[in-house]
């Protein structure tokens, strides 16, 4: 019995163990290109070629973003300088989505912002 009670006890704690890290990886974890145009493809019903062109719009904001962490820059040059990248990825979007999808992307950003400003 006691045995039984001490091993229940550890199968417990390991539980709790590796649903608490797997909620603290997801809160910040950011999304690689390949599943967020998949995750864009599936809510916006882009096509294949849509999909593919959305990766690589993404593949490259991120390689653009990884270069700019590299850089000593101010934070205010550096917050101009992300506002430059996200706006031209935003560009680039928009000319890849009909007109019923960007309106819907918006409405997802803006329904994603809500959500990562609710106090936990």
């Amino acid at each position: 019995m006691r045995n039984r009670i001490l091993i229940l006890g550890v199968v417990l704690l390991l539980a709790a163990t590796v649903a608490i890290a797997g909620g603290e990886q997801s809160k910040g974890a950011k999304m690689d290109p390949a599943a967020k145009a998949a995750q864009l493809q599936k809510d916006l019903g882009l096509t294949d070629a849509q999909t593919q062109q959305v990766q690589t719009v993404l593949e490259d904001t991120n390689k653009r973003f990884e270069t700019l962490k590299t850089q000593n820059l101010a934070e205010d040059a550096m917050k101009a300088e992300k506002t430059k990248i996200k706006a031209e990825q935003d560009a680039k979007l928009k000319g890849i989505f009909t007109s019923e999808q960007w309106t819907k992307y918006e409405e997802l950003r803006k329904q994603h912002k809500q959500e990562t400003k609710k106090p936990q």
